[in-house]
């Protein structure tokens, strides 16, 4: 570990002295191919993951609001407005969704976190527990994504479910 904290003055003298050096990892980051795909790979599996968040909220919206049909009809025949349920399901989809952004962050970190030193001992490169803990905007996007995809998902899929006429809902679950 002692090495690492040298890179930095070692590769300066060597650059002082005429020699054209720099560090590995400095190298590493400029790379083409592999290092850029994989950058590229996670930015597309966290767009993957919104859209899979939305999708999830769209079914989650419409299962929910249609298992509670019945209530929803009785609600709304005693002056409860359409807006009034929507904000309804999407405060439960706005909760479960940050309670899902948390455990996931949460549970992933500490994975993160736990998987450090044995990763740092097969790859034979210093993983520090700084290392394994996610960015600030990486963090916030986990926490944030599930929430916001259901909820968008919940405005989008219980649009048709609450639409349907009270009377004849209330009457057909009765």
């Amino acid at each position: 570990m002692a090495h690492q904290r040298q890179v930095a003055a070692v590769t300066k003298a060597l650059q002082d002295d005429g020699f054209s050096a720099s560090a590995v990892s400095d190298r590493v980051r400029n790379l083409p191919g592999l290092f850029s795909v994989a950058d590229l790979a996670m930015r597309v599996g966290v767009l993957v993951l919104a859209v899979g968040a939305l999708g999830l909220g769209a079914v989650r919206a419409s299962d929910s609001a249609r298992a509670r049909l019945g209530q929803f009809a009785v609600l709304r025949i005693l002056g409860t407005g359409r807006p009034e349920l929507r904000r309804i399901l999407l405060g439960e989809a706005v909760l479960s969704g940050g309670v899902a952004g948390l455990v996931g962050t949460v549970a992933g970190t500490g994975l993160s976190v736990a998987l450090a030193g044995p990763l740092s001992d097969v790859l034979g490169l210093p993983i520090t527990v700084a290392d394994a803990l996610p960015g600030p905007a990486w963090a916030a996007a986990a926490l944030l994504l599930p929430a916001a995809g259901l909820a968008v998902g919940t405005l989008l899929g219980s649009r048709e479910v609450l639409r349907r006429d009270p009377y004849l809902t209330a009457r057909a679950h009765g």
